[in-house]
C-alpha cells in the first residue's frame, strides 16, 4: 500500500469523526474540516484516481460555500464524505467502485471547466482502477430491484492487539459503549413510537442514533455494522419523509435491526477483549433485503400523482380514476382526492395517507452530550465521602472541641457547608431517572403477550423519579422477572378475562415514587392474584410448613421467594421452573432493600420494592451496644421503646419474646451474636428496636439509641465481606468503624432455622 492512500486514510478518518459530531454551524470544526481536504488534494493527484480527486474537490468546494452561509443543508456533503471513505477502500483494497456519484457531485455544485473534463465527469468514461473488469457498473434500478448484489462484506481479519494502536483502542472501546447505549434509547423509543407513529420527534432521535452508528462504523472498517445502520438509517428517513408509513412491519423490522446491531457490536468488543477477528460473522443479508424491500415499494409510490398511488394501493380502480378526472375537467378548483371521496371511491383516510406518501421533508441534526467516564464519576464520589469522613473527624477533634477561637470555629463552620454542598452534588451526579428501566419493560411486555396469545397493556407512572445510577443496573433483572410473573401467571388468556367480567386486555402497572429517604417500585397487575392455597399446598409438599394457621397472610406469600418454589402446573419457556422470584429476593437484599406482596383473588397482585436511592451513603440509625456501635438501616426500623417487665417473657421453643402493639414478637441479643459486652442484661433496663425483615418483626435489645445518622459505606473487604448479618462498615466522626448491620443476615442466623 503506498504512502498517500495511508495519509487519505487517517485525513478520512479523522474528517468522518468531525461530520458525526459536528453541531449546526460549527465555523471551527467546519475550518478543521476544509485543511485536511486541502491536504488530501495533493495525495490524491499521486494516486491518480479521478473520481476519487473529484469528489475531493467538490467536498472542498461545498464546504467553502458553507462555511461562506451560501448554504446550510450539510446532507450534500455528509453523503459525499461516505463516498470518499468507499471508494477509499476500494482503492486501498484494489476493487472497483460501483456506485456512480455524478448526482453526489451535481449536488456538491462540482461543474467540468471543458469537454475534455465534462467526458470524465461521467461515471461511465472514467478510467477504471486496476482492478476493474469490462462489466459496467450497476445501475440505480438494477441495485435497487436486486438488493443482495450490492451485499459484498468482505470478512475482517484484524487481530486488534497486533493491527491497533493505543488510540485507535480508545476510539473503538467509545465506539462500542456509545453505541450500545444510542441502541438501548432506540429500543425505548421504538416502543413511543408503536403509541404514536406520527410522533416526528421520536423518529429523528431514532434516525439520528442509527446516522451515528453508520458514520462512526464507516472509519472504523466495521462493514457489516455500517451496512446495517446505513439501511435502518434510510429506512427511518423515508418514514420522517412520510415516504412510509410507521407500522407494525416497520416496527419489527427496526427492533430486529436494533437486536442485530447491539450483537455485531458486542461482538467488537470480544474481538478486542480476546484479540480475534472484530467481525463475529452474523448474517445479516436476509433482514437487510426486507428493509430494502419496503424501501422500493416506498419508491415505486413517492412522487407520483395521487390518483397513481391510490390505483398502486388498489384503494381505486382505473376507470374510477377517469371518472374523476372528468369530473375534474368540468370543476378544475376541485382536487382529485377530493372528487374521489364525494363520490365514495375512497375514503378520506386513504387520501391522506397517500398524500403522506407524496411529502418529502426533514433535515439532519445530530445532538452532541458530554459524557463521563463512569469510573472517574464513581472516584468523584467514594472521594467526596472521603472529605466527608475527614470533615467529621476533624469536629470531632479534642483540640478543635477544646479551642475558644471564634474564626477557626467560623472556618470549620463553613468547610462544613461546602463539604455538605459537595457530597449533595456529587451524588446527584449519579443519580438517573428510572424512565429507561422502565421503558425497557414495554418491549418486554409487548414480546410476552405477543408470545403468550394475551392482550396486556403496560401503564407507567413516576417515570422522573431519580434514583442511583447503580440501583438501577442491579433493579433491572428483579423487575425482569416480576413482570414475566405477570404476564405469564397473574394475567389472564382474554377468554379467561371475558368470563370474569373484565376488560379482555390486562394491565400491568409500574410506579416509581420517594418515601422519606428511600425509593419505591411497585409492580402490580389486574390478574388473577396469588393462589394462596396453592400456595400453602405446595408449601407443605415440599416442607417448608406444616400448619398454615400458624402463620400471616403476607408469610404465606412471602413462601414464593423460596428457592425452587413455583405453583405453575407446567413450564412455559416463560417461566414456572421456581428460580424467578429467588432471584428477586436476593438482588433486592443485596441492595438493602426489601420487597412485599399484596394479592387479592379475581383482581390481581401489587409488588412493592423499597429500596436506598444509593448505594454509597446509608441513612440509618446510630445505637450503641456495650462499647460497639452499629449502624442499623432505616429503611428496616418501624419503633423503638423501652419495655415493662411484663412486656418480657419466653416461649418454649421460641425462646424470649416482647409483647407490643398485641403482638408477640421475637427477641434479639446483638451482644451474643457478635461476641460482646453490654450495659443491661434485663429488657426493662434496656431499648428494643423493633425491625422488620420480609414481613417478620423482632426486637433488637440495645443499650443506647445514639441519633440518626447518614453515613459513608465501606467494604469490609474480602477477608470479611461474608459475614452473615454485617452489610458493611462505616467510619465514625471519631474515626472509630461501625458496623452496619443486615438485617436478612440477622433474621438467617437468629431466626431462619425455624418455619
Amino acid at each position: 500500500m503506498s504512502d498517500p492512500i495511508n495519509k487519505t486514510k487517517e485525513k478520512i478518518e479523522a474528517i468522518s469523526l468531525e461530520v458525526v459530531t459536528i453541531d449546526g454551524a460549527d465555523i471551527s470544526a467546519m475550518g478543521k474540516i476544509l485543511n485536511l481536504l486541502c491536504d488530501m488534494e495533493e495525495d490524491a493527484e499521486k494516486i491518480g484516481r479521478p473520481v476519487f480527486s473529484d469528489l475531493i474537490y467538490g467536498l472542498k468546494n461545498y464546504l467553502e460555500k458553507a462555511i461562506m452561509g451560501e448554504t446550510d443543508d450539510f446532507e450534500p456533503f455528509e453523503l459525499g464524505v461516505e463516498h470518499l471513505g468507499s471508494i477509499h477502500r476500494c482503492i486501498r483494497n484494489q476493487e472497483k467502485y460501483k456506485d456512480d456519484i455524478s448526482d453526489i457531485l451535481d449536488k456538491l455544485g462540482f461543474k467540468c471547466s471543458d469537454s475534455e473534463q465534462e467526458e470524465k465527469c461521467s461515471q461511465q468514461d472514467r478510467p477504471k482502477f486496476e482492478s476493474d473488469t469490462e462489466d459496467e457498473n450497476v445501475s440505480a434500478e438494477e441495485s435497487a430491484a436486486e438488493p443482495n448484489d450490492k451485499i459484498e462484506i468482505k470478512e475482517d481479519i484484524k487481530h486488534p492487539d497486533q493491527d491497533m494502536d493505543e488510540e485507535d483502542r480508545e476510539i473503538l472501546s467509545g465506539f462500542v459503549m456509545e453505541s450500545l447505549e444510542s441502541l438501548e434509547a432506540v429500543e425505548v423509543s421504538m416502543m413511543d413510537l408503536e403509541q404514536d407513529p406520527g410522533d416526528i420527534e421520536t423518529i429523528n432521535s431514532i434516525f439520528r442514533a442509527f446516522h451515528t452508528i453508520k458514520g462512526v462504523s464507516a472509519f472504523l472498517d466495521l462493514d457489516r455494522i455500517n451496512m446495517l445502520a446505513h439501511r435502518s438509517e434510510n429506512l427511518l428517513d423515508k418514514a420522517r419523509s412520510s415516504e412510509i408509513r410507521i407500522d407494525a412491519t416497520v416496527i419489527d423490522i427496526c427492533l430486529e435491526s436494533v437486536d442485530l446491531l447491539k450483537k455485531l457490536i458486542e461482538g467488537v468488543q470480544q474481538g478486542m477483549e480476546n484479540g480475534v477477528s472484530l467481525d463475529i460473522g452474523l448474517d445479516i443479508t436476509s433482514l437487510v433485503d426486507r428493509i430494502e424491500k419496503i424501501q422500493v415499494e416506498a419508491d415505486q409510490i413517492a412522487d407520483k400523482p395521487l390518483g397513481e398511488i391510490l390505483i398502486q394501493k388498489g384503494e381505486i380502480t382505473p376507470e374510477e380514476l377517469a371518472n374523476a378526472l372528468e369530473s375534474q375537467k368540468k370543476e378544475p378548483v376541485k382536487k382529485i382526492g377530493q372528487i374521489l371521496v364525494q363520490e365514495k371511491s375512497v375514503d378520506p383516510k386513504s387520501v391522506v395517507a397517500a398524500l403522506r406518501n407524496q411529502k418529502k421533508t426533514g433535515k439532519r441534526h445530530i445532538d452532541l452530550q458530554v459524557k463521563v467516564d463512569t469510573k472517574k464519576l464513581d472516584n468523584l464520589v467514594d472521594l467526596t465521602g472521603e472529605l466527608v469522613i475527614a470533615q467529621s473527624m476533624l469536629r470531632q477533634n479534642r483540640t478543635i472541641l477544646a479551642t475558644r477561637d471564634q474564626q477557626l470555629m467560623n472556618n470549620l463552620g463553613q468547610l462544613t457547608q461546602i463539604t455538605t454542598g459537595l457530597q449533595t452534588t456529587a451524588m446527584s451526579m449519579r443519580m438517573v431517572p428510572i424512565k429507561n428501566t422502565f421503558q425497557k419493560m414495554v418491549r418486554l411486555v409487548r414480546d410476552l403477550a405477543k408470545n403468550s396469545g394475551k392482550e396486556v397493556n403496560l401503564k407507567m407512572s413516576g417515570k422522573d423519579t431519580e434514583i442511583d445510577r447503580n440501583v438501577v443496573d442491579e433493579l433491572y433483572e428483579p423487575m425482569v422477572h416480576m413482570i414475566r410473573n405477570s404476564v405469564d401467571h397473574g394475567i389472564e388468556t382474554p377468554e379467561e378475562r371475558k368470563k370474569a367480567g373484565k376488560d379482555k386486555s390486562g394491565e400491568i402497572h409500574l410506579m416509581a415514587y420517594h418515601q422519606g429517604g428511600n425509593i419505591v417500585v411497585e409492580i402490580s397487575d389486574d390478574g388473577r392474584g396469588l393462589g394462596k392455597e396453592r400456595i400453602i399446598e405446595k408449601a407443605k409438599v415440599n416442607n417448608l410448613i406444616t400448619d398454615e394457621s400458624k402463620i400471616s397472610e403476607s408469610e404465606i406469600y412471602n413462601l414464593i421467594f423460596h428457592p425452587g418454589f413455583s405453583t405453575a402446573k407446567q413450564v412455559t419457556n416463560v417461566s414456572g421452573r421456581g428460580v424467578g422470584m429467588d432471584v428477586v429476593k436476593k438482588a433486592i437484599e443485596k441492595l438493602r432493600g426489601k420487597v412485599e406482596i399484596n394479592s387479592s383473588p379475581g383482581r390481581g397482585s401489587t409488588f412493592i420494592i423499597k429500596l436506598p436511592l444509593t448505594l454509597a451513603i446509608i441513612e440509618g440509625m446510630l445505637v450503641r451496644v456495650g462499647q460497639e456501635k452499629y449502624v442499623i438501616p432505616a429503611l428496616s426500623i418501624l419503633e423503638s421503646l423501652r419495655p415493662t417487665k411484663e412486656q418480657y417473657s419466653t416461649v418454649e421453643g421460641k425462646g424470649e419474646m416482647i409483647l407490643t402493639r398485641g403482638k408477640l414478637i421475637p427477641l434479639i441479643r446483638l451482644n451474643r451474636i457478635f461476641d460482646a459486652e453490654c450495659d443491661h442484661n434485663n429488657p426493662w433496663e434496656a431499648l428494643i428496636m423493633v425491625v422488620e425483615q420480609n414481613g417478620n418483626q423482632i426486637g433488637l435489645l440495645l443499650d443506647e439509641l445514639l441519633g440518626k445518622e447518614e453515613v459513608v459505606i465501606k467494604s469490609l473487604g474480602e477477608t470479611l465481606k461474608d459475614i452473615k448479618g454485617i452489610a458493611g462498615g462505616a467510619i465514625m466522626g471519631d474515626g472509630r468503624v461501625g458496623l452496619i448491620l443486615d438485617m436478612a443476615g440477622i433474621w438467617d442466623l437468629t431466626m431462619g432455622v425455624e418455619n
